[in-house]
Parts: C-alpha cells; structure tokens; sequence
C-alpha cells in the first residue's frame, strides 16, 4: 500500500472501538487486527469465521450480530 502507517496514532483513540475480521481477509489478515485492537486501549476484537475481508457481504448474519451487541453493550 501507499497510504501512511496510521498505527502510531492508534493509541490516541478515545471512542469505544470494535474491530471486526474475518478469518480469511487477506486484506487485513487476524494478525493485522489483533495488532490494532492491540493498540486501541479498550476495543474488542471478533473474527469471523469462514469469512473474508467483506464480512458484512460474507457472513451479514453474524456481522450484524457482533455490530448489535457490540452497540448494546
């Protein structure tokens, strides 16, 4: 990619933070988000199975799910 390393910033997010994944994205692979819910002080991190980088498309059910939850909570 061309576009900047946004990680460094990553520690100065303040909102609640969900990161969302599938297992197979290769665009933003699991080790990828776990490194940047990592850097989110307080986010949550789901993988979703049998999934790739449209999760939404891919897997909506469970998508839909984790967002619901997530917001309820």
């Amino acid at each position: 990619m061309t576009r900047s390393d946004s990680r460094p910033g990553l520690s100065a997010i303040r909102c609640p933070t969900l990161a969302l994944v599938g297992e197979q994205d290769k665009g933003t692979p699991p080790e990828l988000a776990r490194e940047i819910a990592a850097g989110i002080a307080g986010s949550r991190l789901v993988i979703v199975p049998d999934c790739g980088h449209l999760s939404t498309i891919e897997q909506p059910q469970a998508a839909t799910k984790t967002l619901v939850e997530w917001m309820q909570a």
